[in-house]
């Protein structure tokens, strides 16, 4: 298998797959940007007002020092913001607006940066609305969070107090167990020291209590309003220029990738560089453009519907002389006289290129044999206009018909002759007919007679074993492939079963390529001039005078 290095992408290959499909590209980038801009211009507007809360260190508040709670400043704010997200506050804000609240159609809460400030944000299509609402769930909160500090420092001065009472008890106890004449003296003083620390105890914990108390009337919760919400006097959405910005940077990221994923998905060749990737060094020795009106681009159709020879003057003809003169120079040192034009399947226009390479071979004063090899579905006689269903190669082959008569005279346009074989009468076993001596011996008389290229026109060579048959006969063989349906792959197995049978590969040409746009300029295909020659050939039968 030869190996091959499909996958490498370089900056030439990744630019070459966006340029390719860039009408794909700017077409998915239209289509978001007038989408995103009508989707957004057909919105309602919607106003913001953001309140600001500041997260206060509990211990900056403190009244006495001896009160003090350990808080963690990141994870305050979190706790914070987690408690503005509840949805009892989210319900005491709806309450408190009444109707209104319908109107809110978001509440966003979160951090501003590394501080200890947390914005209430609420999005509305009244601004009014969206102003009272981040007022209203601002002072809420910090009432709410007053509320609850309050009371827990409320409750731990109860708890203290009720301490003291519980100490007034036992004092009590102690005081009537003193009085008591039965008690000794030692007794007494033991009493009385507990009596002293009971006390002091009791004094603590009413202190205590006391400065509970005043914590709890001074403290703000450790959240208060920093900024009140002002009023919104336009609308921060819809945005249709941002929306439609926003929008065309995804669709070009979008587009991009799908320009690739579809490059990587399609198999078809289509450049140069597809050919060069395949591996072996085959080159590419002609591109032949589009030509025509409505037609396809393996072969040229006329407009009553019959196949034809390319203008002598057009752009397509230039490209024929430009293949033409790759085809002798890639002969110079060896022996290229018989040359076996095929492809990988069928429509991909060889006889088209037989036909066009064999009168511009003639034009350029080069003796030329056409032979029609392809006894399945022979076509090169339509563009000679030469009827020959009872005369042609297969006679010639089975020995009813002598060489000179089978073979019939063109005249070019320039008024010089190239000879014409034409298939003859369809055999029910045409690789073994094409592949037989009898074949051989044909190519050898035709090249007796001093010609210079003998193009011989076989079948594609994948469906069936025809073309393999005749390459042995073959000084070389040159590939057609048509741009944009020739699958890789298959390209890629027919240049290896050429070389199995040791056929010499003279090179590939790239059929259907465009001449114009964005496209033109990875085929290596150029302008080409155009040259005054009359498009009108005539037959003759026989030998040439």
């Amino acid at each position: 298998m030869i190996e091959h290095d499909e996958d490498n992408l370089d900056v030439r290959r990744l630019w070459r797959i966006i340029w390719l499909r860039f009408p794909l590209i700017i077409g998915i980038v239209v289509v978001a940007v007038v989408g995103a801009y009508a989707y957004s211009s057909l919105q309602t507007d919607l106003y913001q007002s953001t309140a600001k809360i500041s997260v206060v260190d509990p211990n900056a508040q403190a009244v006495f020092a001896g009160v003090q709670i350990r808080v963690d400043p990141k994870r305050e704010v979190d706790t914070q913001i987690q408690l503005l997200r509840s949805p009892d506050l989210r319900n005491a804000v709806d309450e408190k607006l009444g109707n209104d609240a319908t109107k809110i159609t978001s509440i966003t809460v979160s951090s501003v940066g590394s501080t200890d400030l947390i914005n209430i944000t609420v999005s509305s299509p009244s601004p009014e609305v969206a102003q009272v609402a981040a007022n209203a769930m601002a002072e809420l909160y910090v009432t709410q969070r007053r509320a609850q500090v309050t009371s827990s420092f409320t409750e731990r001065a109860d708890e203290l107090r009720s301490k003291a009472l519980e100490i007034d008890a036992q004092v009590t106890t102690i005081d009537a167990q003193i009085a008591d004449m039965a008690t000794s003296a030692t007794q007494a003083e033991v009493l009385r020291s507990q009596r002293s620390s009971l006390v002091a105890q009791q004094s603590d914990l009413r202190t205590r209590a006391t400065q509970f108390d005043v914590e709890a009337a001074t403290r703000s919760g450790s959240a208060e309003v920093s900024q009140t919400a002002l009023l919104a006097t336009s609308p921060y959405s819809p945005a249709p220029r941002r929306d439609a910005a926003l929008a065309g940077v995804l669709a070009l990221l979008l587009g991009i990738g799908l320009a690739f994923l579809l490059d990587r998905l399609s198999n078809a060749v289509r450049t140069v560089e597809d050919v060069d990737n395949l591996g072996g060094g085959v080159p590419v020795i002609g591109g032949i453009p589009i030509f025509g009106e409505g037609e396809k681009a393996s072969r040229h159709i006329d407009r009553k519907g019959h196949r034809s020879i390319v203008p002598l003057d057009s752009i397509a003809s230039e490209a024929f002389r430009g293949l033409a003169s790759n085809l002798r120079f890639s002969a110079l040192g060896e022996k290229r006289t018989r040359v076996l034009v095929t492809s990988a399947e069928g429509s991909e226009g060889k006889s088209t290129l037989v036909a066009n390479l064999a009168m511009v071979l003639a034009e350029s004063g080069q003796r030329v044999v056409v032979v029609s090899c392809d006894l399945r579905k022979p076509s090169i006689e339509t563009f000679f206009d030469i009827n020959a269903t009872e005369s042609g190669l297969t006679r010639v082959l089975l020995g009813d018909q002598s060489l000179d008569d089978a073979t019939s005279s063109v005249v070019s346009p320039s008024g010089r002759r190239l000879k014409v074989l034409p298939a003859g009468p369809l055999p029910q076993n045409p690789a073994e007919i094409v592949g037989s001596a009898a074949m051989g011996a044909v190519l050898d008389r035709l090249e007796s007679e001093g010609v210079d290229f003998i193009l011989i026109d076989s079948p594609p060579l994948l469906p069936v074993a025809d073309s393999l048959a005749l390459s042995q006969f073959a000084n070389g063989a040159i590939v057609v492939a048509l741009v944009g349906e020739t699958p890789r792959d298959h390209l890629r197995e027919t240049l290896e079963r050429l070389r199995k049978v040791n056929t010499p590969i003279i090179g590939v040409v790239l059929n259907g390529v465009p001449t114009k746009g964005r496209y033109s300029r990875y085929y290596g295909t150029y302008s080409y001039g155009a040259y005054s020659y009359k498009n009108k050939y005539s037959q003759t039968d026989g030998k040439d005078k």
